[in-house]
C-alpha cells in the first residue's frame, strides 16, 4: 500500500507485551478509523525521557516516508511538578513537523523533543486536556492525535520552540538490545587517544575500554569506546554522531549497572 500511513507509538509502558500498549493501539485505531495505517509500537525505560527522545530523532530525522510517518509519543514521568498533582496533570501535549514532513505528538516531557528540535519547521502546543486521567495516552491523547493525522490542524496552539531543551552532551542516551550503550559523545573527541587504552567511569564503575576504530575492533570479552552505527544530519548541514560503548561479547550495559539515559560519561587515558 503506497500510500499507508505508518504510525510509531514510542512510550515507557513497559514490555511491548504489556497491556498498556494494546490498549493504547486499540483506542488509535479508533481514533484513526478511515485511515489506511499501520501501527508499530516500541519501547523506552520507564520515565527516561533520553531514550525517548534519542529513539524519536534516530526514526523521525531519518525517515524517508515523509508525511506518511506519524509518531504518536509518551514519555511522562510529570517532573514538571513535584508538588501532588490534581486530576492526574502532567506535562502537555505538542505537535512537531519535521523538515523531512514527518509529523510527531509527544508529552513535552524532559528530553523527549530535544534531539529533534534542531530538525523541526513546526514546533506547538496541541489544546487538549492535560489532566483528568492516570491514563492520558490512551484516554486523551489519541483523540488529538486522530483530528492532526486526519488533517484537522484547528487544535494547534501558541510556537512551543522556547519550552524544549537543547541536545544533551556527553551523556547515556540508549541501550540497545545487546547492551551497548549509546551515548552523545562527539566521536571526534576520541581522535588524539585512537588505539589507546582509556578509564571509562560510568554510574559510579570503572572498566578499561580500547578506542578502536570500529565496535569490533577489540577482542572477544574487551570492552571497546567507538563510533557507532547512530546518527542524523540537521537541515543546516551538521551531522550528529554517536559514540558507543560496547563489550563485544558480552553486555557494556550491566557491567555498568544498566545506566538510565542522562548519566555522564567519564574517562581518561591510560598514561
Amino acid at each position: 500500500m503506497v500510500d499507508r500511513t505508518l504510525v510509531y507509538v514510542i512510550a515507557d509502558y513497559g514490555d511491548l507485551h504489556d497491556l498498556a500498549f494494546a490498549e493504547v493501539t486499540q483506542k488509535l485505531h479508533s481514533e484513526l478509523e478511515g485511515v489506511d495505517c499501520e501501527v508499530q509500537t516500541f519501547s523506552v525505560p520507564a520515565f527516561d525521557t533520553y531514550a525517548t527522545g534519542f529513539a524519536l530523532a534516530q526514526t523521525a530525522i531519518n525517515s524517508k516516508l515523509g508525511a506518511r510517518q506519524k509518531f504518536f509519543v509518551n514519555t511522562a514521568p510529570r517532573k514538571d511538578d513535584l508538588t501532588p498533582r490534581v486530576k492526574n496533570s502532567g506535562e502537555g501535549f505538542v505537535y512537531v513537523k519535521m523538515v523531512n514532513g514527518v509529523e510527531i505528538c509527544a508529552v513535552n516531557s524532559g528530553h523527549s523533543l530535544a534531539f529533534v528540535k534542531n530538525a523541526a519547521v513546526e514546533i506547538r502546543r496541541i489544546k487538549c486536556d492535560t489532566d483528568g486521567s492516570q491514563f492520558r495516552s490512551r484516554d486523551i491523547f489519541p483523540i488529538a492525535f486522530g483530528k492532526i493525522v486526519k488533517g484537522d490542524y484547528s487544535i494547534l496552539g501558541e510556537d512551543m520552540h522556547d519550552c524544549i531543551p537543547d541536545f544533551p552532551h556527553d551523556v547515556v542516551c540508549y541501550t540497545d538490545g545487546y547492551g551497548n550503550l549509546k551515548c552523545s559523545m562527539d566521536p571526534e573527541c576520541l581522535t588524539p587517544v585512537k588505539n589507546k587504552h582509556l578509564i571509562l567511569d560510568i554510574n559510579g564503575r570503572q572498566s578499561v575500554a580500547r578506542a578502536a576504530e570500529g565496535i569490533f575492533g577489540v577482542a572477544d570479552g574487551e570492552f571497546c569506546i567507538s563510533q557507532g552505527s547512530s546518527g542524523w544530519t540537521y537541515p543546516d548541514g551538521k551531522q550528529v554522531r554517536f559514540t558507543e560503548i560496547v563489550k563485544r561479547g558480552g553486555n557494556a550495559a550491566k557491567a555498568f549497572g544498566k545506566p538510565p539515559g542522562g548519566l555522564p560519561i567519564h574517562w581518561r587515558s591510560i598514561e
